[in-house]
């Protein structure tokens, strides 16, 4: 009955952080068409398609393929399933680790944005992870001394990749939490475009994007949960938050938040949030994660650089900053 009643409150909290999240609303060009929505749990959040079509059977193809799709890649990146992929690379022996080509092309890609952000995106920080407790949902502030040990097992530095694989200390654990759901909006919307659906949205926990040039975004205010700070319009682009009002804890009036400075060991506290535009939903993932550990400053400077980039970012005092080039997505009201 408890196990029961602790699943019935789980789903719950996570209905509560969907809604209080980013609200999406459609503004409809054809009265033919009509909208159909799915939701379901994966990946440790909501899952949300939603597709524009007066073709039902298709919609209803493309959604379960998507859906699909989401649920292999949750597959591959848990750190919690003995048959995902990085959970056998967590728990091997073995010091150099040969990888099938999606993972290596993946961990590319996370080289070349850990390089980029000079180390504030690192997916090798499961020890980290681990002893905040954030993932378990029993999150507490660890002692200095475990937090030096656990820093000592992290650090992409530490991992070398070879042609078909990497070479890492076997105490290393990687954690692809803040890019895994990024990366399966970008899959799952490629899914639905095989399928010749030309307007459709896929929401995994606030990563967002979208096809059709009508999809309306709200980014939530950080302090106020009814309030949103900004309306934008995703232009075939995709939407990632990093912010630390959702998943932490306050001991002795300290706000501790999941997302890790690699550098410290300790929660990330420049930014209570930070919103990123990118076409791809895996770099603005991973870039929302970086550029919150960064802080408002370099963060801007690091955008700025970037080509179809863009962020919104509220910093530790609660004031605005944004790209230039934001003010093209944005909606008056």
């Amino acid at each position: 009955m408890s196990k029961v009643k602790n699943k019935i409150i789980l789903l719950f909290v996570f209905i509560i952080l969907f809604i209080c999240g980013l609200y999406l609303s459609i503004i409809f060009f054809q009265d033919s068409s009509k909208i159909i929505s799915r939701t379901q749990i994966a990946m440790g959040t909501i899952v949300e398609i939603k597709i524009l079509s007066d073709d039902d059977e298709l919609t209803k193809r493309a959604i379960n393929e998507a859906l699909s799709e989401i649920n292999r890649i949750d597959e591959i990146f848990s750190t919690f399933n003995s048959k995902s992929r990085v959970w056998n690379i967590n728990h091997s022996k073995d010091e150099i680790i040969i990888l099938d080509n999606e993972i290596y092309d993946f961990i590319l890609i996370c080289d070349s944005i850990w390089k980029i952000t000079k180390g504030a995106f690192d997916p090798s920080l499961g020890t980290l992870t681990s002893v905040w407790g954030f993932e378990s949902g029993s999150p507490t502030l660890p002692a200095k001394n475990i937090i030096r040990q656990a820093k000592k097992n992290a650090g992409w530095s530490k991992v070398k990749l070879l042609n078909n694989g990497l070479q890492r200390n076997i105490n290393i654990k990687l954690d692809f939490s803040s890019i895994a759901k990024g990366y399966a909006v970008d899959k799952a919307i490629e899914i639905i475009e095989s399928t010749g659906v030309k307007i459709a949205l896929v929401n995994i926990g606030g990563e967002v994007k979208g096809i059709g040039n009508n999809w309306n975004v709200g980014i939530k205010h950080p302090r106020m949960p009814d309030l949103f700070i900004e309306n934008i319009n995703l232009n075939e682009y995709g939407i990632a938050t990093s912010g630390d009002y959702e998943n932490y804890f306050i001991e002795n009036g300290k706000r501790y938040n999941h997302i890790i400075n690699p550098k410290t060991g300790y929660s990330a506290n420049l930014c209570k949030s930070v919103s990123i535009i990118n076409k791809s939903g895996l770099i603005a993932d991973a870039l929302s994660t970086a550029c919150f550990v960064l802080g408002a400053k370099k963060s801007l400077e690091l955008i700025e650089e970037l080509k179809d980039t863009e962020c919104l970012i509220i910093d530790k005092d609660g004031k605005k900053y944004e790209s230039k080039g934001f003010n093209k997505f944005r909606i008056k009201l």
